[in-house]
């Protein structure tokens, strides 16, 4: 599956402005700067500041090929056709935006109707996901009725970017996971195909694999020098 390259630059226009971000138009994950601990947008991606990031999803899980069932062979998702809500979403943070020695434990922002863990990895990164409760609170693809339009949210996190850092372009794994519903059929019983669209630096039209699971560029931010 082909994905455009997200790659984001910060310019600080004036102190009133917060950095300019720059993103290709058909953006799937993007990373948009919050606010910083001053409430200071303009220092929004500066050195030495717990900064809020905001990871926008921007739809939801569209498939590689169709999804067949196990026990009648039937189709029952058709790649052509079908697209799936966000279920659950997740980001590593690297050591760089964990502060100068890589101790300071990024902060996922509370989303109603998801819970949140956080996973400290060997390599010092530290993993965030975010999990709908219930399909009620899943992210859909799009809105009700037939507009063909996406919908986006973003989950937000506080991170503190090292001064190796500085002018810098840091990269974030990322990763939807949806649910493909399979019913029940002869004796097989009713279960969830999980599918998902992964964010990890993967260049266009490299994943050539069909095995719904898109990959792409990882989301990108420039540090303000």
């Amino acid at each position: 599956m082909k994905k455009n390259a997200l790659r984001i630059g910060a310019v600080l226009l004036s102190s009133a402005l917060l950095s300019t971000l720059v993103a290709p138009a058909h953006s799937h994950v993007s990373v948009v700067p919050g606010v910083s601990a001053a409430g200071n947008t303009t220092d929004a991606l500066t050195v030495g500041r717990n900064n809020t990031i905001n990871f926008r999803v921007g739809h939801g899980c569209s498939l590689e090929k169709d999804v067949i069932h196990p026990k009648t062979r039937k189709v029952v998702a058709s790649a052509a056709i079908d697209k799936f809500a966000t279920q659950a979403f997740t980001v590593t943070i690297p050591k760089s935006a964990m502060g100068e020695a890589g101790a300071t434990f990024p902060r996922p922002a509370f989303v109603p109707g998801w819970r949140t863990t956080a996973k400290k990895n060997e390599d010092g990164s530290v993993t965030i996901k975010w999990r709908a409760i219930s399909n009620d609170f899943a992210l859909p693809n799009g809105p009700a009725g037939d507009t063909g339009a996406s919908m986006y949210f973003d989950f937000g996190v506080r991170v503190a970017f090292s001064s190796a850092t500085r002018g810098q372009r840091v990269s974030f794994v990322a990763q939807q996971t949806c649910l493909v519903d399979l019913p029940r059929a002869n004796g097989f019983p009713a279960s969830k195909l999980p599918i998902y669209e992964t964010w990890d630096g993967t260049a266009d039209g490299a994943d050539t694999v069909l095995d719904n699971n898109g990959r792409g560029p990882a989301p990108t931010v420039t540090v303000n020098p």
